[in-house]
């Protein structure tokens, strides 16, 4: 019985071993960037494609100034953007890209939305896209000049860094510059926690960093985003073939 025991033993542990040397030798493709890409698109269905593949994926959220840099650094197969790719370069360059800008590709897997959100307490509940300008570059600086309370504005904003900081100066914005009291936050979640806590806020973010609970969202224009990934040069085999799943994925 001992023996028995002891043979299978030394089965279980070969195929054990062997299980290791495959998980170790198994592909790996390295995403660096945006959050909302993480949030909206690799999050959801990472699981999934790493299934359909059979290729392991290792995720650094961060920003996607930041991934961008990363990716033209080496450290990264693909940079996660989460906004055209001149708002992301844009994003990076904010980041400290000093590095000349080698053959970048966008490939844009899905989309979704950014909107503006402000404090339960605000009854201003919409807002057109040259308001939202004016109160971002500092036009209008108190809500009783959109119809609100007579309270001064304070804006919140994503990371310098950001794409969707670059996304919102770039189409609402029409490339003017945030006013200098914008308040940067160091993560886009951060924006909603911000509002939430602040009545004279508003900010802007991706829909899936939005607490309902704890926030409105304004209604103004749909401002629609690509999700996506940055190579340089066209895709690697494998990274192509990540691409596709995290397409079929999402559909």
């Amino acid at each position: 019985m001992n023996k028995a025991f002891r043979i299978s033993g030394l089965i279980l542990g070969a195929v054990l071993a062997l299980g290791q040397l495959q998980a170790a030798g198994a592909e790996e493709v390295k995403f660096a960037g945006a959050a909302s890409v993480v949030t909206d698109l690799v999050a959801p269905h990472k699981a999934q494609v790493e299934k359909t593949t059979g290729i392991k994926l290792v995720v650094d959220k961060s920003n996607a100034g930041k991934g961008l840099i990363d990716l033209i650094d080496g450290n990264c197969d693909a940079a996660m953007a989460s906004a055209s790719l001149d708002a992301t370069l844009a994003a990076a360059k904010s980041a400290g890209l000093k590095k000349p800008v080698p053959d970048l590709k966008l490939q844009v897997i899905s989309k979704s939305e950014v909107v503006f959100i402000v404090h339960p307490s605000n009854p201003v509940t919409k807002l057109t896209w040259e308001q939202i300008k004016e109160i971002h570059t500092g036009k209008i600086v108190n809500w009783k000049e959109v119809g609100g309370k007579d309270l001064p504005i304070t804006v919140y904003t994503d990371a310098k860094a950001s794409a969707t900081r670059g996304l919102i100066k770039q189409t609402v914005l029409a490339n003017a510059e945030y006013a200098a009291s914008a308040k940067a936050v160091d993560y886009v979640k951060d924006v909603n926690d911000k509002v939430a806590l602040d009545p004279s806020g508003i900010g802007g973010l991706g829909s899936g960093f939005v607490d309902a609970g704890k926030v409105v969202v304004v209604g103004t224009k749909k401002l629609e985003r690509p999700l996506g990934f940055i190579t340089v040069g066209e895709p690697s085999a494998k990274v192509r073939k990540v691409m596709e799943a995290f397409k079929a994925a999402s559909r």
